[in-house]
Formats: structure tokens, sequence, C-alpha cells
């Protein structure tokens, strides 16, 4: 059977890492989660995996914006409706995308989250499945009911990073960071390639003992979330069908600030996947200044962070500006070029209408001694900014897909 493209593959180990991999990620109050093999990916790794609350909690999600979404995306929408957004388990399953499987891929999504429910005994609607992997097979079903009853008894509050690993594809390391402020919110990630804003190309699961006010008060946090974390991120301007997004928010703690708690988090599981990203050797912040708005800054941010002529540019350690502020140029916002600067790490290499040829060699050193490089132009119309991750476009990521269903 040949498959359509997905996005399961054996990597070489990654060559940029923001934070140690955790032996051990706490849970927020009232979740527990687990991970194990269900004979989907091969060597016994994990490919099927749980996030389970001890009552049903406030749920919302986001998803892809491609044309062609994955049969989840269907179910989950439908359960979220149903519940009234509350939530009592999500299953994730890696290695079969259940994308292009037309009907009987939503039936077999629904099928395995009657089976959970059955034995978590709750109601249908209050479970979510989300799957990820190779596009167009059919989602194998019974593999996956199987081991729902294993799965469920493994859950515990010590569980986090076996789910970490279960959700994983062309990763080549678990995605799972935790933070503690005056409420706790641990989140989950997993992607490395066909990463593009617009529901940046990923699964995203954010947990927290935050208390949320209402049902749209949940969805209008995790959309503020999403617009200054995961909407900022970009590997290859490729976007997947199956993306999604979904925050839980156990009310266990009467922790305040929880958009910002949360925000922070997901800003720094962005920067992990862009560091992660296929073929990478370098984490590259973009940082856009002197815009009008933050959606414009955001707007100028993403047109550079996708540009192959920048991103080849980071690669082959060129500090070439004209990339740079070309792109920013061609981002459909309006600003003067000739009062504009550009920055690479600490050097001005254009500013005044000129460039400065002497400030390469600075330059330069930064791209060649930093795995985490620093990009920016100052648009020179307001007080507006934003930052935008991706990272450098190198033979690797080349190698890596082409071969990537030989």
């Amino acid at each position: 059977m040949t498959l359509a493209r997905g996005r399961d593959s054996v990597r070489a180990p990654m060559t940029v890492q923001l934070e140690p991999v955790p032996v051990h990620v706490p849970l927020p109050l009232g979740f527990r989660a687990a991970g194990l093999h269900c004979g989907l990916k091969k060597a016994g790794q994990f490919d099927l995996g749980l996030l389970l609350a001890d009552e049903p909690v406030a749920a919302a999600a986001i998803y892809t914006q491609n044309q062609l979404v994955g049969a989840h995306i269907h179910v989950c929408r439908d359960h979220l409706t149903r519940s009234g957004g509350r939530v009592r388990a999500v299953l994730v399953n890696a290695r079969n995308a259940n994308c292009a499987t037309g009907e009987q891929g939503i039936a077999d999504a629904r099928t395995c989250c009657r089976a959970l429910a059955e034995r978590l005994r709750c109601p249908e609607e209050q479970v979510l499945m989300l799957s990820t992997g190779p596009i167009g097979a059919p989602l194998p079903t019974q593999r996956i009911v199987t081991h729902l009853e294993a799965l469920v008894a493994q859950a515990s509050v010590d569980g986090a990073m076996d789910f970490a690993r279960a959700i994983m594809t062309t990763d080549t390391y678990p995605k799972a960071l935790h933070a503690a402020t005056t409420s706790r919110t641990t989140g989950f990630a997993k992607g490395s390639g066909m990463i593009h804003p617009n529901m940046a190309t990923m699964l995203g699961f954010l947990l927290t003992d935050g208390r949320t006010q209402s049902t749209g008060a949940t969805e209008q946090l995790l959309r503020n979330v999403a617009d200054r974390s995961f909407h900022r991120v970009t590997v290859d301007g490729d976007t997947s069908p199956n993306d999604t997004l979904v925050l839980l928010a156990s009310g266990r703690s009467a922790g305040t600030d929880l958009e910002g708690a949360v925000t922070g988090l997901a800003q720094r599981l962005a920067r992990t996947i862009a560091a992660d990203g296929e073929g990478a050797t370098r984490l590259v912040t973009i940082e856009v200044r002197g815009a009008r708005t933050e959606a414009e800054a955001t707007a100028v941010g993403r047109v550079i962070a996708t540009s192959p002529l920048v991103k080849t540019a980071v690669a082959g350690r060129d500090p070439n500006w004209g990339r740079i502020l070309s792109a920013a140029g061609r981002a459909g916002v309006t600003f003067p070029a000739e009062r504009a600067r550009v920055w690479v790490g600490a050097a001005d290499v254009y500013s005044g209408g000129k460039p400065h040829p002497e400030n390469e060699p600075l330059a330069h050193r930064h791209l060649v001694e930093d795995t985490l490089v620093t990009l920016g132009v100052d648009l020179a119309v307001g007080t507006a900014s934003a930052d935008v991750w991706t990272c450098d476009f190198t033979k690797d990521y080349v190698q890596i897909n082409a071969d990537y269903r030989s």
C-alpha cells in the first residue's frame, strides 16, 4: 500500500536543544497520563498516549486551517459541542493520521472514543481522540481498542514523559515542559516538519489546574495563547491536515494571571519545536520592532521566518541582510525601507538607508558560533513588536524529506 506524505521517520540526533530533556515532568492537579506500545510503531516504541482527568474538566481546541482535515477533527469538534466543553480524557495515536480515510475514518475514531468512554464510565462526548502520522491508511482500530485497558491502568501522575514519547513522529526527543506559578501548567507538543503558522503544524496539549470562568473564556484563552506562541513558529511553510491544540483546565487551583502562565509555557514549547526542525542546526528568532500593531509585526516576522532565502543564508552562515529586508518588504505591511534597520545578532548591518559591511564579520561570527541565532528588523513606523521562531534550512532537511517514503 502506498501512503500519502505523513510525519513519521527516523532522524539523526538534533544539534539544537534549548532545555535538557527532563526525566520527569509533573502534571497539574487533577490529571494523570500514560503511554505504551500498541504495535503502530516499530521496535516497541510508544505509540498510544492518554491524558486523563480525575473528573470532567473545562476544555477547548483549535485546529488546522487546511482544507484537508484528519478524521479526529470532525470528532473533536462534535464532542466538544455536545459536552459543553467538558472533557474527561484525550486519546492520541501516532504512526497513523487517520486522514483522507472518509466516513470510515470518522467512524473508527468514534469507535475508539466510545471504547475508552466505556472503560472510564463517562459519556462518549467527554473523550477526544487525536491522530498523527502518515496520511491515507485506515486506522488500526482494533489494535488501539485492545490496549485501552492497559493504558487506563497505567495512567498516573508520573506518566507525563510516557505520554510525550507516545505522540512523537519525526521529533528527535519528547517535548514536555512544566511551569509552576500561582497555578501549575504542563505542556506537550509533537512536531518538527510540516510546521507553519495558522495553527502551527503540530499536536499540542496544554494542561493547567487554573480556573477558567466559562466555555467561552476557555476558548478565548486558548486563542490568545496560540496567537502569541504556536502561531509564531514555522519550520518549512507546510501546514498539516491534523493540527490540533487542546487546552484542559481542572480548576483545582485559584491562581492568578492564568493567561500569562500558559502563554509563557506555550512559547517555550513553540521554540522547542523550531529548534527540533528537520535538519536544523540553528534556532532562529526573528525580532520585529517598530511596527504599528502587534499583528503587523507578527505578519512581517512570519514572512521572514518562512523565506527559503533567509533560512538558507543562515544555514550557510551568511549575514545576508538584503534577504531579510526584502522578505519584510513583501509581507503586505507598509513601511519606509530607507528608514528601516536590520541586525544579525548584535551587529547593525543596515540602517540609515545604507548597509554597514564593516559590521558583517561580527554578524558572521554570530551565525557560526551561536546555535541560538537572532535576526531583526525595525520598521520605523510605531512601537509594536513580535518575535517569531524558525530554524535554518539545511541539506539534511532536503535529504530527510526526499527519502521520506523510500
